[in-house]
């Protein structure tokens, strides 16, 4: 148990560094590469990168049926949702990228047995975007 936890904390330690290469790169207007960086968080966790297309509930059977991601991964995976939002270049799909990153963070949200404020902010704002559009 202690080597699967060990990996674990490694592994979510690894994506959090690449979320924050891809923020980065977003602030300084580098959205080629911040992309770049999507896709390669995505290929860490081994999902397709196709997933994004599904519907959220579909996404979210995927996510945790299929791949297994824990709670953990599916906050860093709407982290890189609300990024891949950020750098969309259509509303709609903004929008999309918003309400699947809202989706997964409302369902750890109401899972989660710790607060994060990290977490709260982020659903904040997709709330404040999403209920002006």
């Amino acid at each position: 148990m202690g080597i699967e936890r060990d990996y674990l904390m490694r592994q979510l330690m690894m994506l959090f560094e690449v979320i924050s290469r891809i923020i980065r790169f977003r602030k300084n207007g580098q959205n080629e590469n911040a992309s770049e960086e999507v896709g390669y968080f995505y290929k860490c966790l081994a999902v397709d990168l196709d997933f994004v297309a599904m519907s959220a509930e579909e996404m979210m059977r995927y996510l945790t049926i299929e791949k297994n991601l824990t709670n953990e991964h599916l906050e860093l995976v709407a982290f890189v949702l609300k990024e891949q939002g950020e750098i969309a270049t259509t509303e709609n799909d903004k929008l999309n990228f918003f309400s699947k990153s809202w989706f997964l963070l409302d369902k750890i949200e109401r899972e989660s047995t710790a607060f994060s404020v990290e977490r709260q902010l982020k659903m904040a704002e997709l709330r404040a975007f999403l209920d002006l559009n």
